[in-house]
């Protein structure tokens, strides 16, 4: 029967979740003075809360440009002009973002990977000129470079003005 991580359960069931090694493993390494004892690593918490605290009017192609208001390790760093440069690791990004209905009539904004766009990111609202809207969106992203950079784009054709709002950005591994 596997032990927890406190060996005071050896033998009596079974424990939720399985640790990597076992009570009979812990023996044979003590008896035979062996070291080689695999635990589980430790994985450091990573992740950036960031808003938009005051309008700001994004040109088309242009960054929204958030304001860190949390930040927890070391895999994400920002340069206060909206883009997130990430290390290597799988993340969530998340943005959500309340604003005007441009001259055109659409709201649109994308997260985009290395001056790339990802298109299950994008959102759309449309409605009357000057009337208020809100989009949102959300993708897992891959780095498998060393870093790559985070942007949220203004993808319309207009620029946009931006009352509020926020992105989110947590390593899942």
């Amino acid at each position: 029967m596997p032990c927890n991580l406190n060996f005071n359960q050896c033998f009596t069931g079974c424990s939720y979740p399985r640790p990597i090694f076992t009570c009979f493993q812990n023996f044979i390494s003590l008896f035979n003075q062996s070291g080689n004892i695999i635990v589980n690593p430790v994985i450091e918490a990573s992740n950036t809360i960031s808003e938009i605290a005051s309008p700001q009017t994004v040109a088309s192609g242009g960054n929204v440009i958030p304001t860190i208001s949390f930040s927890q390790g070391s895999a994400i760093s920002y340069d206060n002009a909206g883009t997130f440069t990430l290390i290597n690791g799988r993340y969530l990004v998340s943005y959500n973002l309340s604003g005007v209905i441009s001259a055109n009539g659409l709201n649109s904004y994308a997260i985009y990977l290395d001056g790339n766009i990802l298109p299950a990111s994008a959102a759309v609202a449309s409605g009357t000129i000057g009337s208020g809207a809100s989009v949102s969106g959300s993708t897992f992203v891959q780095i498998t470079a060393p870093t790559g950079a985070i942007t949220i784009r203004n993808t319309n054709s207009n620029p946009q003005l931006v009352n509020s709002g926020s992105v989110t950005i947590q390593k899942i591994n």
